[in-house]
């Protein structure tokens, strides 16, 4: 071979192999946008998507060479290993439980910030309506509040006082913070100063009692809060002091039942949504606890998931589902009767399918 076609065929693998390690590099491509919803016809449809979130990967436009060569701030700014998220204010938080950061997505001005600094293992996230951000830190055993400009206000965890916080919900019309101690067994609560109120709840099986618990979910119309429990694979209700109102769920692989329940969730109807990582999907149970629809499975594609974790449902009925293993937040619309009223336009176009 001369001289000249060897420095071509080095040329092109060189630049094949800097294509393949720019994709490897390069964040994975959106999903196919289109209307989906669920159920499918001719059931009236409950569930819409909507989108998805990557990151910064949704704002900012690649040129060639950076989708060729991969571009290593916005590989930064992508979630790696999204857990727990939270919204308020058009602003999503999203913590990474691998990147060790907690992401400000801003909704609106669609810009990406960061909440406080490095943490261990961040776990759950809350927002209370002076705009402090609650962030559990597993490892450090801490939840901790920063404000508006990034500045630590609030810092619970004493030295013995959480085992490993996990989920954290705000009530702000009680002004009061739950935490979710899965080593304890446990549920604190807490007022938004950090200030200590009680808990409740032991290892065991029988009700008000917890085998693991992870997350935990607020109904805003009677203020109760549902705890995922883990480990005995069900769902527990309480009334804002703690006292026992429901529970359901057991081990299965059918539909009503759980293997790996995660992330929760409470719609305005009241409707109780139960992420479970093993059938990579959401179940959606009615305030007595019977099974009403389920959404998901396994792959890449809208409401499809790859072990899904967190949760949150905000006052418009928006439904956002941490999909931990695709690296995204898939957002959904609950199309409940105040948001029919609400978008009747919007609405029309899921009936025409």
């Amino acid at each position: 071979m001369s001289p000249f076609k060897r420095k071509s065929a080095a040329l092109f693998q060189a630049v094949v192999f800097m294509f393949i390690m720019g994709c490897a590099g390069a964040p994975p491509a959106p999903p196919d946008e289109g209307v989906h919803f669920w159920p499918m016809p001719p059931d009236e449809p409950k569930i819409a998507y909507i989108s998805s979130s990557f990151g910064e990967s949704n704002y900012k436009k690649l040129s060639f060479m950076q989708e060729l060569l991969g571009d290593e701030e916005l590989v930064v700014n992508n979630f790696t290993k999204p857990y727990g998220v939270s919204v308020y204010n058009d602003k999503m938080y999203v913590t990474d439980t691998v990147a060790r950061l907690v992401f400000c997505v801003d909704l609106k001005e669609k810009k990406i910030t960061f909440v406080g600094g490095e943490y261990s293992v961040p776990t759950g996230v809350a927002v209370s309506s002076d705009g402090i951000v609650f962030v559990a830190d597993a490892k450090q055993q801490k939840v901790l509040g920063f404000d508006a400009s990034n500045k630590l206000r609030i810092a619970i965890g004493k030295k013995g006082e959480l085992g490993q916080p996990g989920g954290v919900i705000v009530n702000n019309r009680l002004g009061r913070l739950y935490i979710v101690d899965s080593h304890k067994h446990q549920v604190h609560a807490y007022s938004l100063k950090g200030e200590y109120l009680f808990s409740f709840g032991k290892r065991g099986v029988e009700d008000s009692e917890f085998n693991f618990p992870s997350n935990i979910a607020l109904d805003r119309r009677n203020n109760n809060i549902c705890v995922v429990d883990t480990q005995n694979f069900r769902v527990q209700c309480f009334d804002k002091d703690g006292k026992f109102v429901l529970k359901f769920g057991q081990i299965g692989n059918a539909p009503g039942t759980f293997s790996r329940p995660k992330g929760i969730g409470i719609d305005s109807e009241g409707n109780i949504y139960v992420i479970d990582a093993a059938f990579d999907n959401f179940q959606i149970f009615n305030e007595k606890g019977e099974l009403l629809l389920a959404v998901g499975s396994a792959g890449i594609d809208p409401g499809r998931f790859s072990i899904p974790a967190g949760m949150y449902i905000d006052e418009n009925d928006r439904i956002y589902a941490v999909d931990t293993g695709s690296k995204r937040v898939q957002i959904f619309q609950y199309m409940s009767q105040a948001w029919k009223k609400a978008n009747p336009e919007e609405y029309k176009k899921y009936l025409l399918k």
